[in-house]
């Protein structure tokens, strides 16, 4: 029998119906080798100490328990094996999972609040087709995935594999496979010392070596945020693979955001692109370290050899992106929001189209094109100290523009600076776009202004 939950909820439950059941899942291997299914009541019990079969299987607002392996071994470890029902969706509250855990995706599987996973293992990812699995979808229908609304969290102080796989041609020839997450999708690392000696870090493979073969090849990702803490991620996929990371606000209208650092690579001769296009409302950051540096990251040298993932696309089209990568870029895109990028690979072409350019430093650009009407570019202190700084450097100018009509000068507290715009060279050629600072009297003069404004409206608040 189900019980009712009122206004103090958990945030788990904070999408979650009015009612509300913990579900352990209790199916044996040979339960789920025959008809038993998410969807089926014999799969699950109201206590975690012994079995109380519920009255129906679970649904909105309830929360599934994945607490024990229950006979499936992969890669030499226990795994807990699940599969949707063949021909319903499934809607539950949450998931809390304390186990490695398999998922065959038949039907659309959404999640309204969280999706938390903690698992550690001493064993290490492998490519192959018998690799472990901390977590690992099977998606066997066309056009089907997993909806998460809040954030999915996996955690782990050893070694944790997530594996997404295209199970059958059919589906890889939709496009793809889809993760969607309302919150932030995040990697937690709780190395006992963290620092380097401690062994272990997150992989997700974004397409598995048991992926069908023919059709498309995306991995799309639709993100209210990305997060790492304690270690950077080694993303990467068994099979060619166009991952696109596309950040949007929830259906709420806010953005979770976070702070990501990582390495895109996969095994040489797999060819394997990275696209981002930031849509938030929010702020998110991304590092992306080349592989030959993994080392240096917590990967001990598990990464050598391995071939970086190309960079297609970075679009920013609102709120605001920060990009710190030691991998090329081949083309960036800014029509709106703030986006600040640091490199130093060359970028193949970037498009200015509007927005805001926070400055991080001089960015080389094969083909350079200004299509805005105006673009701000905001310095801080630091760069203003300089009497020019070089915003880019380009070998080829697609268009002649006027930088000073379309580029104002802001300091980090919003002001205008003045100043001037200098473009070198012409179009078709190779040059670069120079800011002037004014005089230091009037750079100092603004930000003390700035900083006594703010000085005051802080006491005010007391």
């Amino acid at each position: 029998m189900k019980k009712m939950i009122f206004a103090a909820l958990s945030p788990i439950f904070a999408l979650s119906a009015v009612y509300a059941e913990d579900y352990y899942y209790v199916a044996t291997f040979d339960d789920v080798q025959r008809t038993v299914t998410m969807g089926s009541v014999e799969a699950w019990s109201l206590s975690p100490v012994e079995t109380v079969t519920p009255d129906s299987a679970p649904g909105a607002g309830d929360i599934l328990h994945f607490y024990d392996s229950n006979g499936y071994i992969y890669g030499g470890e226990q795994v807990c094996r699940i599969n949707m029902p063949s021909g319903t969706a499934l809607t539950v509250g949450g998931v809390e999972a304390e186990v490695s855990s398999e998922f065959w995706i038949r039907r659309n599987l959404s999640v309204e609040g969280n999706w938390v996973q903690t698992v550690s293992s001493d064993k290490k990812y492998s490519s192959e087709t018998s690799g472990i699995r901390q977590l690992r979808f099977a998606v066997t229908n066309v056009g089907e995935g997993i909806s998460v609304g809040g954030d999915m969290v996996l955690n782990t102080y050893g070694y944790f594999t997530t594996r997404m796989s295209n199970g059958r041609s059919s589906v890889a020839a939709s496009g793809g496979v889809s993760l969607n997450v309302g919150g932030a999708l995040a990697f937690n690392f709780t190395g006992f010392a963290g620092t380097l000696a401690d062994k272990g870090y997150h992989v997700f493979d974004m397409r598995d070596s048991q992926s069908g073969s023919a059709g498309g090849n995306a991995m799309l990702f639709d993100l209210g945020g990305l997060k790492s803490s304690g270690r950077a991620v080694w993303m990467t996929s068994a099979t060619s693979a166009v991952a696109h990371f596309n950040f949007n606000d929830n259906s709420s209208g806010s953005f979770a955001g976070g702070s990501f650092e990582g390495v895109f690579a996969a095994d040489s001769g797999v060819n394997s692109q990275l696209n981002i296009t930031m849509n938030g409302s929010g702020r998110q950051e991304m590092t992306i370290y080349k592989a030959s540096n993994g080392s240096l990251h917590g990967f001990e040298n598990d990464l050598d050899g391995k071939a970086d993932m190309s960079i297609g696309n970075l679009t920013v089209n609102n709120g605001e992106f920060v990009m710190n990568t030691e991998v090329a870029v081949e083309n960036l895109y800014l029509s709106g929001g703030k986006l600040k990028f640091s490199s130093a690979e060359k970028v193949g072409d970037m498009t200015i189209d509007g927005g805001t350019l926070l400055f991080g430093g001089t960015i080389n650009v094969g083909d350079l094109t200004v299509a805005a009407n105006s673009a701000d570019i905001v310095f801080s202190a630091d760069d203003l100290a300089a009497h020019e700084i070089t915003v880019f450097e380009f070998d080829y100018l697609t268009d002649d523009f006027d930088a000073n009509s379309v580029f104002s000068a802001y300091n980090e507290f919003g002001q205008e600076l003045g100043g001037r715009f200098e473009l070198t060279g012409e179009m078709g050629g190779s040059g670069s776009l120079v800011y002037v600072v004014p005089e230091p009297a009037a750079v100092a003069a603004f930000i003390g202004a700035a900083a006594l404004m703010f000085a005051l409206r802080r006491g005010g608040r007391r």
